[in-house]
This record gives structure tokens, sequence and C-alpha cells, in this order.
């Protein structure tokens, strides 16, 4: 009979407690690598805190803006433009190109502006809002900053009337740039970004003569050269017949839809009967969505010389079209006198 012998085998483990003599050179390798290790990490976390030191400091200074302020007078009408221009100072461009515009206000230390609401609003007893042109009576502009640096200059502008011929020397107005306190929709909890002194070194005075006189109902009388009288008041508008032209010209025709581009609907009202407002809707889905307003104001006045050919000239479209006064001079000294004769 067999006899089967187990023998018990012998199971044998190193116990992770137990430590090995380790030779004094490899135990200087590891400490050296250790501390190098912890070197690298304080050096690559002092690297981080610089550059992002560095950073912030590089994003105060693309926060940081100058306003510049201009005014550019037009004598002629009694109304001027008052340009207000924030740029960074990383980003500051020559703004003299302009001869007729004047320098009134410019900021000698940047300021920051943080990216929120900012308000531009213009203050002054000498000057009003050109409501002819839609300019808002409160004379307040929006701006909004947002969080991209490089992308945060704007241009403001308003269109204003003078309330005497004369203007300066000294201040004639204040401009404040205001930021929005989000916490309670005010912009008067903290004092303005900006405040500005609107400043003017010599004297302008337009001289009211007899070619150019204003009435007690405030209302401008230009007498021309060329026997015209252009007035603000639409009844004592006078077109001369050297300035009667004719919308038979082409180029005539395409010199005018450029300043009356903005006004072609008001226009074709005013002509009625002869333009209806499916005439007008017509204008507008051929030629507006292609082409914009100036090529609308183009075939209205060119379709206006096709239908009616007697009524179709100058002195209608200044004298019986309640165009704004600033439009009535522009069209006659930069348009008419172009093509008129004397």
């Amino acid at each position: 009979m067999a006899t089967i012998i187990h023998r018990a085998m012998k199971q044998h483990y190193i116990d992770n407690k137990v430590t090995f003599p380790i030779s004094k050179g490899i135990k200087r390798l590891r400490d050296y690598q250790e501390q190098k290790q912890l070197i690298k990490c304080d050096r690559s976390l002092e690297h981080r805190k610089k550059v992002q030191r560095i950073n912030e400091k590089e994003e105060e200074q693309h926060q940081q803006y100058h306003c510049q302020v201009y005014l550019k007078l037009f004598p002629s009408t009694l109304k001027c433009s008052v340009d207000v221009i924030v740029e960074s100072i990383n980003k500051q461009t020559n703004n003299s190109d302009d001869i007729d515009s004047i320098l009134i206000a410019k900021t000698r230390i940047p300021k920051t502006i943080k990216p929120g609401v900012i308000r531009v609003r213009l203050v002054s007893s000498l000057f009003s809002a050109d409501i002819d042109v839609h300019e808002e009576p409160s004379l307040i502009k929006l701006e909004t900053i947002r969080n991209q640096p490089y992308h945060n200059h704007f241009d403001k502008q308003f269109a204003l009337i003078l309330k005497n011929s004369r203007i300066g020397p000294g201040a004639i107005g204040k401009l404040f740039i205001e930021s929005l306190d989000p916490s309670n929709g005010s912009y008067t909890n903290n004092p303005p970004i900006f405040e500005l002194n609107l400043n003017m070194a010599s004297e302008y005075e337009i001289l009211l003569t007899s070619s150019h006189q204003k009435s007690d109902n405030n209302a401008i009388y230009t007498s021309l050269q060329c026997g015209c009288i252009l007035s603000s008041d639409q009844s004592c508008l006078s077109i001369s017949d050297k300035c009667n032209l004719t919308l038979n010209d082409m180029k005539l025709i395409h010199r005018l839809s450029e300043p009356l581009r903005c006004s072609w609907k008001s226009i074709g009202r005013e002509l009625s009967p002869c333009f209806s407002e499916i005439d007008l809707d017509d204008f507008n889905q051929r030629y507006f969505l292609s082409d914009g307003n100036q090529e609308c104001t183009y075939q209205l006045l060119r379709e206006w010389y096709i239908r009616d050919p007697h009524q179709a000239n100058i002195r209608y479209l200044l004298t019986r079209l309640k165009l704004p006064f600033h439009l009535i001079m522009t069209i006659h000294n930069d348009v008419v006198k172009t093509f008129s004769s004397f």
C-alpha cells in the first residue's frame, strides 16, 4: 500500500516594516534629490506669483485711460459739435488731424476705468441739444466697458446749438464721466472718474451782420451773394433762379442723396400724392436691404423727376419739404454751388 507524504511548504515574506541598512552614498543621493525637488517646487511657486504680479500690474495699466474733448464750430448755423475721446494709455493716437477742431479739455493723469456701465454727461448753459438731429436734450450718453482692455476705447459726440453768438474765453462747460454703482443703480455714490472743465483760450464771435442776422424768435437769416436767403424760418426761405437746379442730372441727384439719406421717407411723404406708402415700401424692399438709405434716396429723387419734372427742383426741395436748417445749408453750400454757374 502506497503511502502519500504531505510536506508542508514554508511561506516566506518580507515585512514592509523591516529596514535594510543603506550605504551613506545612496542616502546622500536620496537626500539631495529630495532637496532639489523642494527647491524646484519653491522656485515654481515663486515664479507663478511673480508672473501673477506682473499680469496684475499690466492689467491695471491697461485699464488706465486718458480723455480728450474737442469742439468744432459751424458759424454759419450757430451750431457746434463736442467730441469726447477716451483712450487707453497704451493705445493713444493722434487726434489733431482735424485742424478745424479746438482742444478744450485734456486729462493730465490717467484714471482707472473698471468694467461696467459708464455715463458721459455734458453740462453747460452756453449751448443746448440740437433736437433737429435727434440729440438727447439731457446731453447724456452711456458706454459699456467690458473686461477686454484693448477694446474699450470709445468716442461720444454731442450735436449742439449755441445760445449766443459769442463764446469764450474761459470755461464754457463741464464734462463728467461717471461709473454706475451696480448695488443701487446710481452714478452719484462714487466720485466721477473724470471731471473736466471745458476751456477756450480765445474768444470766438459770430458777427450777426445784415447777411447773417438773428430775429427776435431766434430764427437765423443768411443772405448770400447768389441771391438766395437761407433761414431757419421756413416762411423766409428763398432760392434764386441761379440756384434753382432741376433734378435731371444724375450726378446732382447722387450728390443730393448723401446728405438726405436719413430723410428719404419723410421727403417721400411730403411729396404726397406723388408718392404713396406703397411706393415707399417698394423702395425699401428693392433698394434698402441691398444698398442702404442713400440708394433709396437716389431712386426716390430720380423717380420724382420722372413723375413730376416741373416740380422736381432745388427750390421746391429746400423751401417746401420742411428740411432741417443744417441740411438746407449743407445742400446749398456743398452741392448746389458745385453745379451752379454764377
